[in-house]
């Protein structure tokens, strides 16, 4: 019975140790100062206000809402791409405060036409030339269209400034190009797109 309780009482001794050694080997965390350290953030232009949910500080990257927070968080956020000043403050592993470089980027600009690519055999187009109309769509209303291809290629293929296209009858076999352009605006870059018309 001693024996039992010899072993109970040195289990007992044993239990109420091992939190306080758990304790004691936990390593303390130290803080990190970012006052006024260089801290930059790029997020795309959305068409909506917004604010960085990543900020680089001294090439660390925190995260917004847990290393850091967005001080006056209703006016700093924008929407139109530019460069602006935001002040974000440290918390959890960080503190202090420092001035953020923030870049709103403008985003691509899509061309959408209502055809990717047309194909033609030479023998169809020799008795008769082909239209139809790209009906281009893209966030600059005015674009520009331009003709690639062999050294015929715009004496047989027409592209109106309203995005239709004329292939006149004798065209050579081969591959043609229509390289589409719209010019950067304020949000957006600029926009590209190709549309390839096949004679076989």
């Amino acid at each position: 019975m001693k024996t039992v309780k010899r072993i109970a009482a040195v289990l007992l001794a044993v239990m109420l140790m091992a939190p306080a050694a758990v304790h004691a080997a936990a390593p303390s965390v130290k803080q990190t100062n970012i006052n006024k350290k260089k801290a930059t953030a790029t997020v795309t232009y959305n068409k909506k206000k917004q604010l960085p949910t990543v900020i680089t500080v001294s090439g660390q990257k925190l995260v917004v809402g847990k290393d850091c927070i967005i001080l006056k968080k209703k006016k700093s956020a924008k929407k139109n791409a530019g460069t602006y000043k935001i002040t974000i403050k440290g918390i959890g592993n960080y503190y202090g405060t420092t001035t953020v470089t923030y870049k709103i980027k403008k985003a691509k600009q899509k061309i959408k036409t209502s055809t990717k690519a047309k194909t033609y055999k030479a023998s169809t187009i020799k008795k008769k030339g082909k239209k139809f109309n790209l009906k281009t769509k893209a966030i600059r209303k005015k674009v520009t269209y331009k003709v690639r291809g062999k050294k015929s290629a715009k004496k047989y293929i027409k592209v109106s400034k309203k995005g239709k296209v004329t292939i006149k009858k004798g065209i050579k076999k081969g591959t043609y190009k229509i390289v589409i352009k719209a010019k950067a605006t304020k949000n957006y870059k600029r926009g590209k797109k190709v549309v390839k018309i096949t004679i076989k």
